[in-house]
């Protein structure tokens, strides 16, 4: 597959928003294996937000480094060599085959969804794993059902 796309710079939080809704919500996204993708506004959010206490894990502020790699959640989703895990259940301390942790190399960006039924699945976040990209790796691999 191709390099990533080129980031994208927009000047505020309400044109990502927007280019979010476009780009994905009105939209269905297929990945790579066929997995039939439906993203929701209310997750915008929790895709482009930072916290500014990690305690708290409170997405309290835009992030304009997280939002200009919008596009690279379509690329990792259609992109056949990304590396696929197991998600983590912070709240059950397991690992949960529902959710589907897909990562690139070398950038490090990753994509969660949670799987539903009939190969369907929603967009939970996406983020650039630059402390945790290893941690990632060492999860068990997610094998489609």
């Amino acid at each position: 597959m191709k390099n990533t796309p080129a980031l994208v710079h927009l000047s505020s939080e309400t044109e990502y928003k927007k280019y979010y809704i476009d780009k994905y919500c009105k939209n269905t996204l297929i990945t790579f294996d066929g997995i039939s993708v439906k993203f929701y506004e209310d997750q915008f959010e929790h895709a482009f937000y930072e916290s500014s206490n990690k305690k708290k894990r409170n997405k309290d502020i835009f992030s304009f480094d997280r939002a200009t790699r919008i596009d690279w959640i379509e690329y990792v989703l259609k992109n056949p060599k990304a590396e696929l895990h197991l998600g983590w259940d912070r709240n059950k301390k397991i690992y949960n085959k529902d959710r589907r942790v897909a990562i690139i190399s070398p950038e490090d960006y990753v994509v969660i969804i949670r799987l539903n039924n009939n190969n369907t699945a929603k967009f939970i976040t996406a983020y650039y794993a630059d402390n945790s990209a290893s941690e990632i790796r060492k999860m068990p691999l997610w094998r489609q059902p």
